[in-house]
């Protein structure tokens, strides 16, 4: 099977929706940013601000 490298798709940005739960979360009260640990569907975990996720109550 041949690959083609798309050069022209490196650097772009987008979002992507996935269903996560919050692990961990941390506060930065000095620079006023929280910061959660999530972990996926797939057993995937990494940190992302909370200003770039949306949660659910």
């Amino acid at each position: 099977m041949e690959v083609i490298k798309r050069t022209d798709l490196i650097g772009l940005e987008g979002s992507i929706t996935k269903n996560f739960s919050v692990v961990d979360a941390v506060e930065y009260p000095s620079v006023g940013s929280v910061d959660v640990r999530v972990a996926d569907g797939t057993g995937e975990e990494y940190w992302v601000s909370l200003d770039d996720v949306e949660l659910e109550k």
